[in-house]
């Protein structure tokens, strides 16, 4: 076992073995895969924690509806725009560090969103939250081919990772809704301490750290998605309180656009110069990968996008309570955690990420047609979101197996990167846009904002069926 000040040193799982005898050494990597898995579920719970507490922390510190929004997309929006620089900046200093350096970050940072006396400051510190899982988030799975180098181990061991993720996301509105109304709107950031301080010990006493890579950065593009995507979204959430016609939002929405496709152009063309880009061109060149890419951002888009709507349409339209809130999802966290379980990975094992993708898709389409319907009786809404859940249990595994399977070999890693961030871009831009939708009318922008979420799940379907093969064999090629 190493401990923290043991970092700078290069160790092996192989070695670590050799010093321990196989229990101690099965229990330190159990362990281990629970300081990452802790860790994951940590930040992606706090992608939509606070969504219950909005209406709570909007009259606390008398902050708009923008920054009510803001609140939730500040996290979301650096998250997304570093993963891919964060990634290539755990290889430089080793994934290990980078897990616990992105935790502390995200421990104190949660401190000041604790304490936060005002919106802005409120803001910022979410900012910081983001910035932390964005150095976070790439490790555990560098960290988790490290520890487990027999393969069938190493399957299991990814499967519980990306289960308990899951669930950590899927039960954020409930232990949101649960704190607020027992101890405070505060209380969801003073949790992440103790959490943080486990997950920190359990890493860095039983993770070792990898071989260290010199990578260079892509300090341009990196500027370039930071530009774009914070201007879009800017846009978007300004959008609900400006409106949609007003000069300063419109300039931000086309600049921020422009600025994403300058980002993707140049791409291309520094890559044909040789030098290093943030997404490799083959990348998104790969039909199957980039309906695997769509797949992702649809995903997040709709869950997040989704949750904030139905957030308003509970404490709004319905009076709920915000514990009540977290309990109306109940239905969502449950069906989603059984899809994940005992459906995802057996469905997509039969039939392949294309039919696995379109299939999912598509039901979660079917599940949002009745979350349409704003005054809709709660158990129609109850059997929507199982519906949906079902659908996004197929769909999460497909847009994986797609992307690593059509990837090149060379760009495995940047593949997931890529993949973790269509998620989080999705997730960011489903949270402004349906967002500002539904916030400046909670009753009629219910049908709007859910109708773009089923628009965008039926063109991430076609998508599967059009660009990736029907059929894929075990050894990751298609026939």
């Amino acid at each position: 076992m190493l401990s923290h000040t043991s970092i700078g040193v290069t160790v092996s799982p192989d070695a670590a073995q050799n010093r321990l005898p196989p229990p101690a050494y099965a229990t330190s990597r159990t362990l281990g895969l629970t300081g990452l898995c802790l860790g994951t579920a940590l930040i992606i719970m706090e992608a939509n924690v606070i969504n219950v507490a909005i209406p709570v922390i909007r009259t606390d510190l008398h902050a708009s509806l923008a920054g009510g929004l803001w609140a939730i997309d500040a996290y979301t929006l650096i998250f997304a725009a570093l993963l891919l620089s964060a990634g290539r900046l755990g290889d430089r200093i080793g994934a290990r560090r980078a897990y616990l350096t992105g935790l502390g970050l995200f421990a104190v940072a949660s401190i000041a969103c604790a304490v936060a006396p005002n919106t802005g400051l409120l803001v910022l510190g979410r900012a910081c939250q983001g910035l932390g899982a964005a150095l976070l988030a790439p490790a555990p799975l560098t960290l988790i081919t490290r520890i487990f180098t027999v393969p069938a181990e190493r399957t299991r061991a990814v499967s519980v990772w990306v289960s308990v993720g899951g669930i950590g996301f899927v039960i954020g509105p409930f232990v949101g809704g649960l704190l607020v109304d027992t101890l405070g709107w505060r209380s969801i950031f003073l949790l992440n301490i103790p959490v943080a301080a486990v997950t920190g010990w359990l890493v860095a006493r039983h993770v070792a750290e990898v071989p260290l890579q010199r990578v260079s950065f892509d300090i341009r593009g990196q500027a370039l998605v930071i530009v774009g995507l914070a201007a879009v979204v800017w846009a978007l959430v300004e959008s609900s309180v400006a409106g949609w016609l007003n000069p300063a939002v419109l300039t931000a929405l086309v600049g921020g656009t422009a600025a994403l496709v300058v980002f993707v152009a140049a791409q291309y063309s520094w890559a044909r110069d040789g030098r290093q880009v943030l997404l490799p061109p083959a990348i998104i060149a790969a039909r199957p990968v980039l309906a695997g890419l769509l797949g992702g951002a649809t995903y997040n888009f709709t869950l997040y996008g989704m949750l904030i709507v139905y957030t308003f349409n509970f404490q709004q339209l319905r009076g709920y309570s915000a514990l009540q809130t977290g309990l109306a999802f109940l239905p969502l966290t449950v069906a989603a955690t059984l899809a994940s379980t005992f459906l995802g990975a057996r469905f997509i094992t039969a039939f392949g990420p294309r039919t696995g993708l379109a299939t999912g898709m598509t039901l979660s389409a079917i599940g949002l047609a009745p979350l349409t319907v704003a005054s809709a009786p709660y158990p129609l809404i109850a059997a929507g979101f199982c519906v949906f859940s079902i659908g996004m249990g197929l769909s999460a595994p497909s847009q994986t197996l797609a992307v690593m399977t059509f990837a090149p070999d060379r760009h495995q890693n940047m593949g997931s990167s890529a993949l973790n961030t269509a998620r989080q871009t999705g997730g960011v831009i489903g949270v402004a846009l349906l967002g500002a939708v539904v916030a400046t009318d909670p009753d009629r922008g219910t049908l709007a904002a859910i109708a773009i979420a089923i628009g965008m799940c039926l063109m991430a379907a076609a998508t599967a069926l059009r660009l990736i093969p029907r059929e894929i064999i075990r050894t990751g090629t298609s026939r």
